[in-house]
């Protein structure tokens, strides 16, 4: 089969190996489409993202689906030509995390995309078979590729116990932004302020339901705090969604708080760091939720796509052949042509 390797940072090559062989309990899904998400734009240009580092060539890629081609023992046969969303994470199911539900903070979870587990960039990939959600004819593939960061959005919103009426901002509209704002439409009488520095995403954002939207542009840190903050009135946002990882949107995301408002992180920081005012997060008695991936939301948000209440494939703006790959990549490193989420086609070399 052919896959796509990432040789060093910057650099994608594509090469042939074996199929993988199935193991029990696993399935052998053909994949169709792969999203590029924020993560792989780290790995592509640094060769890390946090801590973790990729050390050699390495399939990287974790948004995708596909069809089940074949099963391993223990698997119903009944899974066998299914089309299928992928839960990336594999967590063990045998730590006290695992046990309590928490499997998204497994301490030794694999991940697709991410050492040692090689990821979907390449035509075959073995996956653990109760990771495999099947999906109706009416969830379209650009919607499945979605579907993962939608999960991780859902994950964020229980996290910060949204409710209706309350004021809520969120600071980045790239694809979690947007994620984060596609799900919120669902609750009535909030009132959402959306931040951006890109034009094109604060239109969207707009025709998707925001209440108002704020270019920052130069303007200091503090500007841009009370901008936010007057356009949500009353003592700020009762709910900041931090989804750009950018430092200014890392230290505004306590300074438009209202007191005792809860704040989700999902936006992961280049240099690893994260800042922001102790005095002030105290002050307000805040509430920091990290976001760490999706938590039993995958099948979720399948169902809310069925019921026609979200619309993932919406966040797809570009499509690209395999054979395309660096051009795939490089779009969206740029943000050129107003890409939000892009898919590489594995079909079509």
């Amino acid at each position: 089969m052919r896959r796509i390797v990432l040789e060093s940072p910057g650099k994608l090559v594509v090469d042939e190996v074996d199929v993988p062989e199935l193991g029990p309990g696993q399935a052998l899904v053909r994949i169709a489409k792969v999203g590029i998400c924020g993560s792989d734009m780290h790995l592509f240009r640094l060769g890390r993202i946090g801590e973790i580092r990729i050390e050699g060539p390495f399939v990287i890629g974790h948004e995708c689906v596909g069809v089940v081609e074949e099963v391993g023992h223990g698997v119903s046969r009944e899974l066998t030509g299914a089309r299928v969303a992928v839960e990336p994470a594999i967590p063990c199911g045998r730590c006290r995390w695992c046990l309590t539900g928490a499997v998204n903070v497994c301490p030794t979870i694999g991940f697709l995309g991410l050492p040692p587990t090689p990821g979907a960039f390449q035509e075959y990939l073995v996956h653990p078979a109760h990771l495999l959600e099947p999906l109706a004819d009416g969830i379209s593939d650009a919607a499945a590729v979605a579907l993962e960061p939608m999960a991780i959005a859902m994950n964020a919103v229980k996290l910060v116990k949204v409710k209706p009426g309350q004021r809520v901002a969120i600071l980045g509209t790239g694809v979690m932004g947007t994620c984060v704002l596609a799900l919120l439409s669902l609750y009535r009488g909030l009132r959402v302020v959306c931040v951006d520095l890109m034009a094109d995403r604060l239109e969207r954002a707009k025709a998707m339901g925001a209440d108002a939207v704020i270019q920052p542009g130069d303007a200091a840190d503090e500007e841009v705090a009370e901008r936010i903050r007057s356009a949500l009135g009353a003592h700020g946002a009762d709910v900041v969604f931090e989804c750009a990882g950018a430092p200014q949107t890392l230290w505004n995301m306590c300074e438009v708080c209202a007191p005792g408002a809860h704040v989700a992180v999902i936006g992961s920081s280049h240099d690893d760091r994260v800042i922001f005012s102790s005095g002030t997060t105290r002050r307000k008695g805040l509430t920091m939720r990290f976001v760490r991936r999706s938590l039993h939301t995958l099948a979720p948000c399948i169902e809310l796509c069925e019921r026609g209440l979200l619309s993932p494939e919406d966040l797809v703006t570009h499509t690209f052949g395999a054979g395309d790959i660096e051009k795939a990549f490089e779009t969206v490193g740029s943000y050129a042509d107003g890409v939000l989420k892009a898919l590489v086609d594995m079909a079509s070399w």
